[in-house]
């Protein structure tokens, strides 16, 4: 594996009890670099994506994130590393429904303590992506692309190293789709963050860096034809 690598996969497996689900997985990502992982509905996607993000610890194989290895620490300090470097944003935004866009987005930094710097950012960000004018709504007055918009808003609150998204665009329409492609194209361009797409949608992929096919457990170059 390349030394010079921020996010390292070497030979990671996993398995649901006897059944296989990754098979020898390895990757390497570059800071600021962007991928799409594609594959048919219960590849291993999001299960991939939950081991880059320590959620779930490999069977074997190590994962490395800055040099650090995800089986090394206890989770507490996985939990703390999650926090400082790894934002997430789910096919479902998961927002709090009985608090404002504000609110969700500074979510995160309620571990820390939300600062004058931490709020400014979050107005910020919520201004970059068309929201300015919604920041005290509720959930349950946004449309569905506004929801994910602000979930995007809130994994990036925290400045992490690493944006993993799982089929970001999969409850969309498909201006919404769109729109929410170019946004997270946009903002691992100009934020610096690296980021990492689970996708079905085409257009989402043809705008990251790197198209990688998961099939029976392996990934590999290129969609394999994997996109509808």
């Amino acid at each position: 594996m390349s030394g010079s690598a921020m996010l390292e996969l070497d030979r990671v497996t996993y398995a649901y009890g006897a059944v296989p689900v990754l098979r020898g997985v390895s990757l390497a990502l570059a800071e600021g670099e962007s991928m799409a992982i594609v594959g048919p509905s219960g590849c291993g996607k999001s299960t991939l994506l939950h081991i880059i993000g320590s959620l779930d610890l490999p069977s074997t194989g190590t994962v490395r994130l800055d040099g650090e290895d995800f089986a090394r620490l206890d989770e507490r300090a996985l939990a703390a590393l999650r926090n400082r470097k790894i934002g997430f944003v789910f096919q479902l935004h998961h927002l709090l429904p009985q608090c404002s866009v504000l609110e969700n987005v500074l979510v995160p930094l309620l571990v820390s303590g939300v600062t004058p710097a931490g709020y400014q950012r979050a107005r910020r960000l919520l201004d970059r992506v068309g929201l300015s004018g919604r920041l005290g709504h509720r959930p349950a007055q946004l449309s569905g692309g506004e929801c994910q918009r602000v979930a995007v808003v809130r994994a990036l609150i925290n400045r992490p190293r690493l944006l993993l998204a799982d089929e970001p665009t999969g409850s969309l329409d498909r201006a919404s789709a769109e729109a929410l492609a170019a946004l997270l194209a946009e903002l691992n361009r100009d934020e610096g963050v690296a980021l990492i797409c689970a996708t079905h949608s085409r257009q989402l992929a043809a705008r990251l860096g790197r198209v990688l096919s998961l099939a029976d457990g392996v990934l590999q170059s290129g969609d394999g034809g994997a996109l509808a």
